[in-house]
């Protein structure tokens, strides 16, 4: 399909190959020495080989004594700019523009672990509830001049342009624009003119020394959405403002870091394209490009974003971690083969809350480019894959595309296992598009699917290799009085092979399956409802990404869900039950009693083989966990045949 998408685009003195841009993502893969180490360069490279037109580096520090986060891009020195630019010569080798993004963390520096107060426009609480402080007036010229000189490096090794962060009242451009966080009585507070005086003065420094041809493209959010915060006109007016102090392209965002994480990256339960409405309003009273991001997943979208709403060019980010070939593969027309983003934050967010390195549900080969690149087998395997959930179906795809015959076996009439059913609760629909592609995969790559045929030891010696992969029952821990036959579980309330169309619930267990299993009797509900759900833990849906969990608690909430934590189930007789909180028995009677207290590998198979010549155990079937340890698991197997 034609599209101006795939058509040049001109910033400033940058031409684009085509209008799709790499969103800055900070992943933890980040070097002490603030420069571009390998994991890096692989991935990025991946990237600019894969189709993108510009990629937009994750968050380079004007100070190397204001980290981001942990350790954070920045130019030490003579010899880290001569890295970069050895860096950024391979991507334009590889036919993309790159650009960083030049930012003061400010309030958001880890500075505090050091002894040094973070900096902000005024005194508050930042991210990691820590005191900044107040950027004084004296203070300001040595700023300015350290964005200029970062900005200067930054020619200097080869990059195209830059691009400056002023976006959801966040860091310190962001905390000076935003009133939500800008109190200051001084000419840098006040008015919107006020509050954006420092990112003017800023930009005017960084053209005086770079020359006014050098692009820069503003980060900002379209609209905080939030009371108080910049609203879509307050933008509008700022725009001419920008224009005259040279800024050559707009970056539309939204929302705010510390009170709506789940707008910036957005996630289950939040619109695709959520921030294009912003961006065309702005689009009308600008001059120059005006590019959007967020929750831009699919190219027939993205093309409509150019081609119908007549915005400049589209930031992917976790689209690209899905499938770093997503531009080339939608310049071709092969949809159904780009790696879908589902919106999940599994992988990108979820790990680096653990302190991990970010991967991608999908695609685990984000940040091991290098070391998990197919490579074809030099000897083809007959292999069988017992199982068709995400597990198995994945590792079908790895190994089929290695060369290897591939024959799935599932139990039941269809594949995705699990997956069938974690798409179903209300805003998880997406999920459903892995299943999708999967299959296509699979079909596509010739593996031979055999439905209602379960996998038995007595067909191991016709293949060369096994993997299994039958993933996981649901576990009911022993209460007394409850019988495992006839208890209610929450596959049975989500496959709608139980219903309960209205009374009063007991939900057992308050983590994600129990949150998403009231929130489908909440949406199955045909008469009056009420819900009690308990959990042991001191919090309900421990463990869920901040940005999925938000969004899910303030549903619960606005339910009129009862949610007891450090709650126990003692005792079940009938529909009453014993309750124990806080060491205080408690009687309740309920019309029905779901049980969401998780599962428990299912590896009767794996024992009966675990002696064959090769065989792997995968997923659920090894270890209960999540699709992103299944895919991983499925996917290195495969690289071992």
């Amino acid at each position: 399909m034609k599209s101006k998408l795939f058509e040049e685009l001109t910033i400033g003195s940058m031409k684009l190959r085509n209008a799709t841009f790499m969103a800055p993502m900070s992943l933890g893969y980040e070097s002490q020495e603030g420069t571009v180490n390998d994991i890096m360069q692989e991935y990025w490279l991946a990237r600019a080989r894969g189709g993108v037109g510009c990629i937009i580096l994750d968050a380079l520090s004007v100070d190397p004594n204001f980290p981001y986060l942990g350790n954070t891009l920045c130019f030490r020195s003579e010899a880290s700019i001569e890295h970069y630019k050895a860096f950024t010569d391979k991507i334009h080798e590889a036919g993309a523009k790159i650009i960083p993004q030049i930012t003061h963390p400010g309030p958001e520096s880890i500075s505090a672990f050091m002894g040094i107060p973070p900096l902000a426009s005024s005194v508050y609480l930042n991210s990691m509830a820590q005191k900044t402080r107040a950027v004084t007036l004296e203070e300001i010229p040595h700023i300015i001049e350290l964005y200029a000189q970062a900005s200067y490096n930054a020619k200097l090794a080869g990059f195209d342009g830059i691009e400056l962060h002023c976006a959801h009242a966040y860091m310190l451009l962001g905390s000076f624009l935003s009133p939500l966080r800008n109190k200051r009585c001084d000419q840098y507070g006040g008015s919107l003119e006020n509050r954006a005086r420092l990112l003017l003065e800023v930009m005017d420094a960084i053209k005086e020394r770079c020359g006014k041809d050098f692009p820069i493209i503003l980060r900002i959010s379209g609209d905080e959405k939030l009371d108080g915060g910049n609203h879509v006109s307050d933008i509008c007016q700022l725009v001419p403002l920008l224009e005259a102090h040279g800024v050559d392209a707009l970056e539309i965002s939204g929302g705010t870091q510390y009170e709506s994480p789940n707008k910036i990256i957005p996630s289950h339960g939040e619109i695709e394209g959520v921030n294009v409405a912003q961006a065309k309003a702005i689009k009308q009273v600008a001059s120059i490009p005006v590019i959007v991001v967020g929750k831009i997943t699919d190219p027939m979208m993205a093309m409509k974003i150019v081609d119908q709403d007549h915005l400049d060019g589209v930031v992917l980010g976790r689209s690209l971690l899905a499938d770093e070939n997503f531009v080339n593969k939608a310049k071709e027309g092969k949809y159904e083969e780009i790696a879908p983003c589902t919106g999940c934050v599994l992988g990108c967010v979820g790990e680096q809350t653990k302190r991990r390195h970010a991967t991608c549900v999908i695609n685990p080969s984000v940040g091991r480019e290098k070391e998990m690149q197919i490579i074809p087998c030099t000897t083809k395997k007959h292999v069988a894959i017992a199982g068709g959930g995400i597990g198995g179906l994945a590792a079908a795809r790895w190994a089929a595309l290695r060369g290897h015959d591939v024959t799935l076996y599932e139990s039941s009439d269809h594949l995705g296992g699990q997956l069938c059913l974690a798409c179903i609760p209300p805003h998880k629909q997406s999920i459903s598009k892995w299943v999708i592609y999967l299959k296509n995969e699979c079909q596509r790559l010739g593996v031979n699917i055999h439905l209602q045929t379960p996998f038995t030891k007595a067909m191991a010696d016709e293949y060369d290799a096994i993997i299994c992969a039958t993933g996981a029952k649901e576990s009911i821990p022993p209460i007394p009085g409850v019988d495992k036959e006839t208890a209610i579980t929450a596959w049975n309330i989500i496959e709608n092979n139980v219903v309960i169309p209205g009374g009063n619930v007991l939900v057992v267990g308050g983590g994600m399956v129990g949150c998403e299993v009231s929130e489908h009797l909440c949406h199955q509900a045909r008469g009056p409802l009420a819900i009690t759900m308990i959990e042991m833990e001191d919090e309900i849906a421990k463990g869920m990404v901040i940005n999925d969990r938000i969004g899910m608690m303030k549903r619960l909430y606005a339910s009129g869900i009862n949610m007891m934590t450090n709650t126990r189930l003692c005792k079940v007789e009938g529909n009453t039950v014993t309750l124990e909180q806080n060491n205080e028995l408690i009687k309740k009677t309920f019309t029905h009693i779901v049980y969401a207290t998780g599962s428990k590998s299912d590896s009767t198979l794996y024992e009966e083989l675990k002696d064959h010549k090769e065989v792997y155990n995968i997923g659920d079937s090894k270890e209960v966990a999540q699709a992103l340890e299944a895919v991983r698991d499925g996917a290195l197997a495969a690289m071992k045949l």
